[in-house]
């Protein structure tokens, strides 16, 4: 038996490993619309599932109930809002429903997989320098994305897309994962001749994606990092932050963009050299207009585009916001209303809690300053629904410590292998 148990915790560990890997290869083909990694993770996870409660030893999260609740409400408002949908465009809505919840259940495989914890932190480290190397490849042979515009591709010039295809997206991944590598590498002096040139792959990666919503991200994450750590760290990242400004002239455009930035938000004028920040605030107004019409339960999860459209808020899918708010928060306000947005919002303050609770340990810190961090980049950027970035968040998220009460009774053996 024990055999047979360890050969079924390394075939969960190369399907973990297999997600990341369709994380990676991302963008770079699609299956009739589809990322492969939305055809691999569904059935991968309920095939996990099967085999738990075959064996009755599951161990659910605290943001089981919260995100149970989101995927009903979820569904619910697809149903009553049934009427505004072809059959077809049904299905695809309620695919995307099934497909946040799949992500999600990444989160409750990790956490029963404790034995294997070191190793999937292994995979993420590896996977996030791969997709940093795969940016500076696809930098060197193709930094023009203007041909791409057609298909319905920004038309990004000079910046790190990576096979995301999108450097605010990448951006803010590597944003959220640098706090966390730079807290494991304090806790473990014996792991940092690895994580540290890791941690400084991403941090040249993510200066090259131009993103200033990354930026902020990382700012703040590095920010709470130093107040539960050391105030050394804010120190370094300032000296590091003023040097990149003064010699990176690329980054020293968009950092003084920022003025122009603020100074669109408020201007009536689209005239100015970087509208950006008026487009986002637009999309914004939109994602208001659609909420004021459905409070309750919203206009169906995933059917932001038919709703934006149906209602005059834009007026083609070729508009900057047709599937999305910028805010990931008023995507969800407008889809499912009050009533998804609350469970929606509660999980991550579940995961900040419990990422409190046990900061002292390097991987929770680092979690901790990592959630901050996506919380500021969420507001600019839809990253809490981005399928690239929510496979590899839930599975860092399923390897939060947990704190457990006295007499609590964990229904598996502890491994003498170190968790992160």
């Amino acid at each position: 038996m024990p055999s047979m148990t360890k050969k079924a915790l390394n075939l969960w560990l190369i399907s973990l490993a297999i997600t990341l890997l369709l994380a990676l290869a991302a963008e770079l083909y699609r299956f009739h619309g589809y990322l492969l990694l939305d055809l691999f993770v569904p059935p991968f996870v309920a095939t996990y599932l099967f085999f738990a409660l075959l064996r009755k030893k599951l161990r659910l999260p605290e943001t089981f109930l919260p995100a149970a609740v989101f995927v009903l409400i979820g569904f619910a408002s697809l149903l009553i809002n049934s009427l505004n949908f072809t059959q077809g465009e049904f299905i695809s809505a309620a695919f995307y429903c099934v497909r946040w919840a799949s992500y999600f259940l990444l989160s409750v495989v990790v956490l029963n997989e404790s034995r294997q914890k070191q190793s999937i932190f292994n995979l993420l480290i590896i996977f996030v320098v791969l997709l940093s190397i795969a940016g500076f490849i696809q930098l060197k042979i193709m930094p023009d994305f203007t041909s791409f515009e057609e298909i319905g591709w920004d038309p990004h010039q000079n910046r790190l897309l990576a096979t995301w295809f999108d450097p605010n997206f990448v951006g803010g991944f590597l944003a959220f994962m640098l706090p966390i590598t730079l807290s494991v590498a304090l806790e473990k002096k014996r792991s940092r001749a690895l994580l540290l040139p890791a941690a400084a792959v991403m941090l040249f990666a993510l200066i090259l994606t131009l993103s200033r919503s990354s930026y902020l991200a990382l700012a703040a994450g590095i920010l709470v990092l130093g107040l539960l750590r050391s105030w050394r760290i804010i120190a370094f990242a300032l000296v590091v932050a003023v040097l990149t400004t003064l010699f990176a002239p690329p980054v020293q455009t968009r950092v003084l963009n920022l003025y122009q930035s603020v100074t669109s938000v408020f201007s009536e004028t689209y005239t100015l050299p970087d509208p950006s920040a008026r487009l986002r605030l637009d999309s914004w107004r939109e994602a208001l207009i659609l909420i004021s019409e459905k409070p309750i339960l919203g206009h169906g999860y995933n059917a932001y585009e038919k709703a934006a459209l149906a209602s005059g808020a834009i007026e083609s899918l070729e508009a900057h916001s047709a599937s999305g708010s910028d805010s990931s928060l008023l995507t969800i306000l407008a889809t499912t209303g009050v009533l998804g947005f609350l469970p929606f919002l509660s999980i991550y303050l579940l995961l900040a809690f419990q990422a409190w609770q046990t900061r002292s340990k390097g991987f929770s810190a680092g979690f901790l300053a990592a959630l901050t961090g996506l919380a500021v980049h969420s507001i600019f950027v839809n990253s809490l629904l981005f399928p690239l970035f929510m496979a590899p968040f839930w599975i860092a998220a399923g390897l939060l410590p947990r704190k457990t009460k006295p007499g609590h009774t964990v229904h598996y053996k502890h491994s003498a292998q170190q968790h992160p």
